[in-house]
């Protein structure tokens, strides 16, 4: 499988970091020792710590308690912009992005910055279409819910899923939605609703990104619609009444809460599982970064806080299994690869 740009550009910049053995004998034990459970470190409130707007507020919450002492979190637009800024000193920083950078963003940032700057996939975020347990089962791509659920979706809006696909249920269709500008919410517009737009495109469809995004995303008024307010117990709740045809969007994390009330639909040939999502089988999941900017001018004493935040961040207490971003919806990445996250780090911040 060839590799992405991010994955060559930190190839690349482990490969020179770890050539010192004794930075590659520190980065195995640190790894170990986090791997085991070891307490994360306490977090320096001078390391300033970035969230990209768009991951919402629990990544954002259970970010800010990785120590005993509350770590700040600053949200923003672009957590990797505000991370890249000129900026006075050389704190090293931290952002947590939604969106990985390119290689040439990566190179901007190291060249505005006068820094050093890697990136670390820390988890993944994904969303399911579910029905009732009891409602017929049916598989759907990304073009069919579009024209289905979209206000956009099809000149003459089908009534039954049927309509859409002769190999559906000729159930009607109907949904109940995300909270709004929730992180489902926009995971399930940019990576269903957006997606199956493009499959789908016609002259209608406007070519300037913004005004797509709005094309795409708007929810048709004369289905049965409705948006819940709160988590997996209102899935729940609609679950036990909602009538055969009816879906309804939820997070992964949400889907793991709600085992014997709903069933997931195939998107695109693939369930929501960890093996589907790892692979890039299932379509509606995407990547959650860390991006770590040290300036060259960092003291050794600001890169071992920076450290400090970092290890807390990726300590198996936060990004593992039965981690506090996985309570926030974070899905957990194989062992190997949070070992391999950790080591990154390690040799970034122990350079000098």
């Amino acid at each position: 499988m060839p590799l992405s740009e991010i994955e060559m550009y930190n190839r690349k910049k482990a490969f020179l970091s770890l050539r010192d053995t004794g930075v590659t004998r520190l980065v195995i034990a640190l790894a170990g020792g986090l791997l085991m459970g070891a307490p994360a470190m306490a977090a320096s409130p001078a390391i300033p710590l970035f969230a990209d707007r768009d991951l919402g507020d629990a990544l954002t919450q259970a970010a800010r308690g990785i120590s005993a002492e509350q770590q700040r979190v600053e949200r923003r637009p672009s957590a990797s912009a505000a991370a890249c800024e000129t900026a006075p000193g050389a704190m090293p920083r931290l952002a947590l992005v939604a969106r990985a950078p390119s290689h040439a963003e990566l190179e901007r940032c190291a060249q505005s910055a006068a820094a050093e700057v890697s990136v670390v996939e820390i988890g993944r975020q994904a969303v399911a279409l579910v029905v009732p347990i009891n409602s017929p089962v049916w598989s759907v791509d990304t073009g069919s819910v579009f024209r289905a659920l979209g206000q956009n979706g099809e000149p003459r809006r089908p009534a039954t899923w049927a309509d859409v696909d002769p190999a559906y249920p000729k159930l009607p269709i109907g949904a109940l939605t995300p909270p709004a500008d929730s992180r489902t919410q926009r995971l399930f517009d940019a990576l269903i609703m957006e997606a199956g737009c493009n499959k789908v495109a016609t002259a209608r469809t406007p070519f300037d990104r913004k005004s797509r995004a709005a094309f795409c995303s708007a929810l048709r008024s004369d289905a049965p619609m409705a948006q819940r307010q709160g988590g997996a117990a209102d899935v729940a709740t609609w679950a036990a009444g909602a009538p055969a045809g009816q879906v309804a969007i939820v997070s992964v994390a949400e889907l793991q809460q709600l085992d014997r009330r709903v069933v997931p639909l195939l998107v695109d040939g693939a369930l929501p599982t960890a093996a589907n999502i790892e692979t890039g089988r299932y379509p509606a999941a995407d990547k959650i970064h860390l991006m770590v900017v040290v300036p060259n001018e960092a003291t050794r004493a600001q890169r071992s806080s920076a450290r400090d935040v970092a290890f807390s961040l990726l300590a198996e207490g936060s990004i593992g299994p039965a981690g506090s971003l996985a309570g926030a919806g974070l899905m957990s990445l194989p062992p190997a690869l949070r070992v391999a996250a950790r080591s990154q780090v390690v040799a970034l911040l122990e350079q000098r």
